[in-house]
C-alpha cells in the first residue's frame, strides 16, 4: 500500500499474519520505498510498527463513517 493512502483511523489487514489491525499514527520514514506505520490490532492491547507494503486497506464499507465507511465497533470489544 502507498504510505500515501494511509491515514490515522484506517482499517488494514496485516500480510503477516492476516489479522486486522487500525492505522494510529503517520507513516514514519524507513527507506526511500517503504515507511513504517504504527498500528493497532482489533480486539487486542498490541501496538507495532509495520512496513507499509505489508498493510493492505479494508474496503470502503468496512472502513470507520469518518473515513466514508459504515463499520460500527461491536459492543463488547476493546
Amino acid at each position: 500500500m502507498k504510505s500515501s493512502d494511509i491515514e490515522i483511523g484506517l482499517r488494514v489487514r496485516v500480510a503477516s499474519n492476516n489479522m486486522t489491525a487500525l492505522v494510529v499514527g503517520p507513516p514514519e520514514y524507513y527507506t526511500p520505498r517503504a515507511k513504517l506505520v504504527r498500528i493497532k490490532y482489533e480486539n487486542s492491547t498490541r501496538f507495532e510498527y509495520m512496513i507499509s507494503n505489508q498493510l493492505t486497506a479494508l474496503p470502503v464499507e468496512e472502513q470507520y463513517p469518518a473515513l466514508g465507511g459504515s463499520y460500527q465497533r461491536p459492543e463488547n470489544s476493546f
